[in-house]
Parts: C-alpha cells; sequence; structure tokens
C-alpha cells in the first residue's frame, strides 16, 4: 500500500493525499487581487495506530535512507503514484509493553512533495 524508497510499510490505519498549489499572488494599485499558479503538490499524512517497536524502527530506516528526498509509491486514484518527498511533522505516541514487545501508539509523519 505505502513504499519508501521501494521499502513496504507496516500498513497505516490512516492516509489521507491533500493537494495545495504554490502560487504567486500580490494587489494591483487598484487592489485587485492576482495570482499565478506555479505547480501543484501534494502531502501525504499518514497514521500508524498501534505498531510494534520493528515496525517503527523499519519505518524510520526507510524515510532515513536518502533523506532529505525520498521516493514514495501510495495509492492514488487510478492505482498508484509515485512522488518525490520530504519528512515533514512526525509524532510518536505513548509506548506500551505486552508479552514483551514495545508497541507504539499514534504514530504520525507528513510525506511532503519536493
Amino acid at each position: 500500500m505505502l513504499r519508501v524508497e521501494g521499502i513496504l510499510l507496516p500498513n497505516p490505519s490512516k492516509l489521507e493525499v491533500g493537494e495545495f498549489d504554490i502560487s504567486k499572488a500580490k494587489r494591483t494599485a487598484s487592489g485587485l487581487m492576482v495570482m499565478d499558479i506555479i505547480t501543484t503538490k501534494k502531502r501525504i499524512d499518514v497514521e500508524w495506530h498501534m505498531i510494534t517497536d520493528d515496525e517503527l524502527a523499519q519505518i524510520l530506516y526507510a524515510v532515513k535512507l536518502r533523506r532529505p528526498f525520498f521516493s514514495v509509491q501510495f495509492p492514488f486514484a487510478g492505482g498508484t503514484q509515485t512522488i518525490t518527498c520530504y519528512l515533514g511533522d512526525r509524532q510518536l505516541g505513548l509506548w506500551h509493553t505486552r508479552n514483551g514487545v514495545r508497541y507504539w501508539e499514534n504514530v504520525k509523519m507528513a510525506f511532503i512533495e519536493r
């Protein structure tokens, strides 16, 4: 479902793809707003509600492999899409140990297109 640098990551609990415009805007002397859309970029917000320590290590390894920019393949309209990204915000929730295995809650990461 989600690959970073060709490495298949654990299935996320949540994956949201957003698009945003990069624009150049200014106001004319009369106050009218004028704007040029330069390009459109994607942001992929991913969340894992509960993952093992090993799965977290796999995710962190994949995103650090080719920092600052790396490829991300994700499901998108009509199949999959691959883009070059950098790692934005990331959050790690509480961890718990069950039967000797450490689990992490609410791990969140944002992949932002270059």
